[in-house]
This record gives structure tokens, C-alpha cells and sequence, in this order.
């Protein structure tokens, strides 16, 4: 399958219609020039300095000049500037061509919309069918280039209808709701005369404007004509619904490609997307909607955002997946609310190598960038889906694999999948038709998958210290064998064992020599010593997996099932005598180690409990006791 050339698009957050038209224009010129597109954005944007927004931030990471050719810069949309501007640092060092888009950037060069016409179409609408002559324009902040092109537009009408342009009328606002509740304030305060209409630089001041007034008793649009810029659905379901203008977001995204195939290839492109800005009439400005853009877009909006948000609002996931007990269980649990998210195409879990990292130091994980080889866990693809393994260079973004589901050029995005800071790898959706990215249940439905993988994590790594206190409790802490707790735990289980399958049962009891004696005379240390050679000789005797335990201050025993004969339990006990008289021949100690050893083995019978062949054995490890003191008290 062909690779084609890729073009990243950096962006805060893409789950709006503005956006959606600026990635529909990015995603039809790079058809058209044999372009994948691939959106590394994230699944919220903060500027709180939280370790959650370290997580999505590091999705960027990924970015390098092997694998991408150029990249579409949204800078406008970061919430937090500080972290622009080390993104911005890191561009610059990347050395890959890039074109920054909707704000003005010192890295590299920045295109924006084309607003001034649309602008003054709006202020044209209040003049010619509203017989406005007092208009205000509340702009944006100073120093942003839209904030001027929109009032170019606003001043342009003005001129062309020999309306004299008063600075009074003229507000520097901040593009957010600050500045249209001090505008609203000033106006019921007097401080400023209510003009005839206002026209506002963005739909988020228009409608906090419209409220304000109207929450303190001005009426729009009877008392005063409002409109707004970029035609949003807050507009357009607000009360009343703002008269506002479809900006020309398909027209810049592609124009951005256009530019940026010049720095990769030296080649001018024919722009591919045709596309004309216009109003959107509402009740702000008292034409009343537009009734056919309004029924259409709201039938998109349900079709595409609501009826899918609905879904998940009802869907009970997170519930679900946190009762998965493995990882691919947690997949196939995934699996299960693929609906929620609209027109999926494909879908790829990526996860770091050791992302739950259950062995390691609690404090050692993947904080920034990613493992060095990638996994992908899961594909989804139109409506199966596979458990997988596929490792890959975490360098080459994207696995050679989803190869086999395209066949021309394609836009896929990258969300990171993380708990707090704590990295665990980042998902890969694509789409069947870019329109459907605009809703945000896609991310949130990533968020679920975050935290379950998380809990999974947590769950597992108590598991295993719980396994491993359980293993400490039934372990002797000098020697590392067995303790009695331990014994008594497998002796029940190999004795029923035997009795059933009518096997052998080895029971061996040793008892260490003169351990009091090593004691008084040479310390305990040498004690401790003499005991741990006493386990390590009967721990390493063990061919059948026996269990070897210390089950005394003294006291040893090793218990078995299998098809003991004479030839296997006479090798056992040489070895044991073979291997202290070894170790006292090379040790220097100035005492012997050695133990008393009795044992038994026979196939249990019925009536037979495990008291009764422990008995024998113990009984003969007495004899033996016996005679060795015998033996060395006649030396």
C-alpha cells in the first residue's frame, strides 16, 4: 500500500464546528495534493499547570522531522500560554516546514481568515436593512490581527455609506465575556449612550452582550441590533438567536495546505476548496432565522454531536469497563460502546512497552514522550475488531498496519491516553467523513478508556502486592524457604493429592545438629549461618518439586508427590550428607554442620491421615538423632 507524504496539524482542541471547517479545508487540499493529515490534539484544554494537562500536552511529543513533512500550526486555541510557548521553542528546533494558522506566531508564518469583506457585509446588513447610521464595533483585543481585520471591515462599510467613523464607537473587547459585561455595565450606568446596533467580533461576545442587556431589561433586538461572527451553535440556540456570519474556516484551512506544500516542494498549488462566506440571519438583528440554514444545521448538529452525546449519557461505560479484571478483557469491553462514537472508520489502541509498569519503582514511569517501541493492543475497523500485538518505532507515529484498511489519502487523529501525568501510549481514530470529529464524545469516550486503564493498573498492582505479602507470610525471613504457615498449606494439598491418584508421598524431617551449642559458643550469627546452610542443602535437593520448609527454630521438612522408588530417596539423603561434609571440609568454621534426617515414603492409605506419615517420619529422624549423638559422643 503507498505511503504518502503527512502534514501534522498541531491543534488545543477541534470538537467545535469552527474548527471542524478549518480541518474539512485541510483535509480536501491534502486529498487533492496526495496528503495524510494527521491531527495531534487533545482531549481537553486547560491552563492549570495540572499534572492531567502535563498528560495531554505530551500527545505533541510525538511530532518529529522524520516522519512529518510539514505541520499546520492552531495556535490560537492553546488555553495555556506557557506551554505555547515551549511548543513554539520545540518547533523551531524540529526544523520542519510549518504555517501557523488563525494567530500570529514569531516562528514561522501566519495566515488567518479572510474576514474584512465578510465583516463588512454584516455592517452593510445593519445600514441597508435596518436603517442603522449609529453602529458600534466591539472588537477584539488589541495587538491580534483579527481583532483589525474585522474592524477594517466594520470601518470599510462606514466609508462606503459616507457614515463618519466615530473612535467612540469603537471598543477594544478581549474575544471572551469579559468585555461584553463591562460594555453591558457601562451602558446601564450611563458611562456610554446604547447605539443603534452593535456588531461584536466573535458570537461568544454577541451572546453574552445580548443576555446581559436583556437580563437588565434591554430588549434585543427592539431596544438595540446585535450581531456576531462565526455562525456558532451557542448562537444559533441562544434566545434570542444571534444574527451572525459563517466565516470562511474551509477557505483558510486549505489556503494553509497551499502554503505549506510551497515549503516542502518549491510548487505553487491551485487552491482545490470554493467557498463563500455569508450571514446567518437570527433574531438579534429582528430579520428572524433563516429558517432552511437554521433547519439544516440543527439537523446536522443532532445528527452528529447530540443524538451521539445522548448515547453516551445513557451508555454506562465507565461502569463497565472498570469491572474488566485483564487488559483484554478491558478491549473487548471497549469494543462494546464503539457505537457511542459516530462514523468510526478505524481505531487503534497504541500503548507504551510496560505501560502499567507493575514490577517497577512506583515513581519510574513514562512522564514525557513514549516508550521507544509502541504496541497496538486493539484495532476496531467498520464493525470487527482484533486483540493484537503489533510492535512498531514509536518514532514512525503511525503503525504500518493501518495501511491495510486505507487506500488513498487520509485524516487521522492522535489522542493521548494517560492518567495524570503518567503515560500510557495514545489511541489513532480515523473517520469515515471528517465532519463526524466535530463532537466531543470521541475524546470523552478516550477519557473513560484513561481512567479504566488506570484502575486496571492500580488493581492489578495491588494484586500483586498482595501476592507477594501472602508469599512473605508462608516464607521463612532468614532463609527464604517455606515457613510452618507455608507447610501446612501445601502438606493438605500433596497428601490428598497422593491418597487420590495413589502416588507416593516423600516426607523427609531433618533436624539440625548441635544448634544450641553454635549458639552459646560462637554467637547466633553463626547459628543463623548454620541454619541457612541447612535449608540451602535441602532447598537444592528438591528434583520432583518438593516443598522444602523450616518448620521449627531447628526443625526442616521437604514434602513430595511422584513416583518416588528407592534409587530417587537414596539420592536425596546422599546428596544432603555428601553436601555438609563438603561444606565443613571448605567453610573454616570451627563447628560442624550436619542434621538428623528421617523420612517417609509409601502411597497413603484410605484411613491414613497426613499426622500419621508425618509421625513416621519424625519418629525416624529421632532414631537418627540418636545414633549420630551416640556417634559423636563416643568420638
Amino acid at each position: 500500500m503507498k505511503k504518502y507524504k503527512k502534514i501534522a496539524v498541531i491543534a488545543a482542541e477541534v470538537f467545535n464546528e469552527y474548527h471542524n471547517k478549518i480541518l474539512l479545508g485541510i483535509t480536501e487540499q491534502c486529498a487533492v495534493l496526495g496528503y495524510d493529515v494527521h491531527i495531534f490534539t487533545m482531549s481537553y484544554n486547560l491552563d492549570n499547570n495540572s499534572l492531567g494537562q502535563t498528560g495531554e500536552e505530551n500527545i505533541f511529543t510525538l511530532i518529529n522531522n522524520e516522519a512529518i513533512d510539514g505541520i499546520i500550526f492552531a495556535c490560537g486555541n492553546f488555553a495555556s500560554k506557557t506551554y505555547l510557548e515551549s511548543l513554539e521553542i520545540r518547533l523551531i528546533e524540529l526544523h520542519i516546514p510549518v504555517i501557523a494558522i488563525d494567530c500570529e506566531t514569531m516562528v514561522c508564518e501566519s495566515l488567518n481568515a479572510s474576514d474584512t469583506e465578510l465583516f463588512e457585509q454584516i455592517t452593510d446588513h445593519f445600514i441597508e436593512c435596518h436603517n442603522c447610521t449609529e453602529i458600534m464595533c466591539l472588537t477584539g483585543m488589541e495587538g491580534v490581527p483579527q481583532t483589525y481585520t474585522r474592524l477594517q471591515g466594520y470601518m470599510n462599510s462606514l466609508e462606503k455609506h459616507n457614515i463618519p467613523i466615530d473612535d467612540e464607537l469603537i471598543v477594544y473587547g478581549d474575544f471572551w465575556k469579559n468585555s461584553a459585561k463591562t460594555l453591558c455595565r457601562e451602558f446601564i450606568s450611563g458611562q456610554r449612550k446604547l447605539p443603534q446596533a452593535i456588531v461584536c467580533a466573535n458570537d461568544i461576545m454577541a451572546v453574552e452582550l445580548c443576555n446581559s442587556l436583556v437580563a437588565n431589561g434591554i430588549k434585543v433586538p427592539e431596544d438595540v441590533l446585535i450581531s456576531g461572527y462565526d455562525a456558532s451553535q451557542d448562537g444559533a440556540e441562544n434566545t434570542p438567536s444571534i444574527t451572525s456570519l459563517m466565516p470562511l474556516n474551509r477557505d483558510l484551512g486549505a489556503r494553509a495546505v497551499c502554503a505549506l506544500h510551497k515549503k516542502i516542494t518549491s510548487c505553487d498549488a491551485e487552491l482545490a476548496v470554493k467557498e463563500d462566506g455569508y450571514i446567518v440571519t437570527g433574531q438579534s438583528c429582528g430579520c428572524g432565522e433563516n429558517f432552511v440554514k437554521q433547519v439544516e444545521r440543527h439537523e446536522s448538529y443532532n445528527q452528529n454531536v447530540r443524538y451521539y452525546s445522548d448515547l453516551y449519557k445513557t451508555s454506562n461505560m465507565i461502569e463497565s469497563l472498570l469491572e474488566a479484571e485483564n487488559l483484554d478483557e478491558l478491549l473487548v469491553r471497549i469494543n462494546n460502546f464503539r457505537y457511542i462514537v459516530n462514523g468510526l472508520d478505524v481505531f487503534m489502541l497504541c500503548l507504551c512497552e510496560n505501560w502499567d509498569n507493575i514490577e517497577g519503582d512506583n515513581n519510574n514511569y513514562i512522564k514525557n514522550g513514549y516508550s521507544e517501541s509502541m504496541i497496538v493492543r486493539m484495532i476496531m475497523h467498520n464493525d470487527s475488531y482484533q486483540l493484537t500485538e503489533i510492535k512498531y518505532k514509536a518514532k514512525d507515529i503511525m503503525p504500518d498496519k493501518m495501511l491495510d484498511y486505507v487506500n488513498k489519502p487520509s485524516a487521522y487523529f492522535y489522542l493521548p491516553m494517560h492518567f495524570k501525568e503518567r503515560c500510557f501510549g495514545y489511541s489513532i481514530f480515523r473517520f469515515k467523513d471528517i465532519s463526524y470529529s466535530m463532537s466531543s464524545v470521541f475524546a470523552t469516550w478516550c477519557r473513560n478508556i484513561n481512567i479504566s486503564l488506570e484502575f486496571l493498573r492500580v488493581r492489578t498492582k495491588l494484586l500483586s502486592v498482595n501476592q507477594r505479602i501472602s508469599l512473605n507470610s508462608i516464607r521463612d525471613t532468614l532463609t527464604g524457604i517455606y515457613n510452618r504457615k507455608g507447610f501446612k498449606r501445601f502438606s493438605d494439598t500433596l497428601f490428598k493429592k497422593a491418597q487420590s491418584e495413589k502416588m507416593k508421598l516423600f516426607i523427609l524431617i531433618a533436624d539440625l545438629d548441635m544448634l544450641k551449642h553454635i549458639n552459646d559458643n560462637y554467637g547466633h550469627i553463626e547459628g543463623d549461618n548454620a541454619i541457612t546452610v541447612c535449608a540451602n542443602v535441602l532447598n537444592t535437593c528438591c528434583q520432583n518439586n518438593e516443598i522444602c520448609a523450616r518448620i521449627g527454630g531447628d526443625e526442616y521438612a521437604i514434602i513430595g508427590c511422584f513416583e518416588y522408588d528407592d534409587n530417587i530417596v537414596e539420592g536425596y539423603i546422599n546428596y544432603i550428607n555428601s553436601y555438609f561434609e563438603r561444606y565443613n571440609s571448605t567453610s573454616d568454621k570451627p563447628y560442624q554442620v550436619g542434621a538428623s534426617l528421617g523420612y517417609y515414603c509409601d502411597i497413603p492409605e484410605e484411613d491414613d491421615d497426613f499426622q500419621y506419615c508425618f509421625n513416621i517420619a519424625d519418629k525416624k529422624m529421632y532414631e537418627n538423632k540418636h545414633e549420630r549423638k551416640k556417634s559423636r559422643d563416643n568420638s
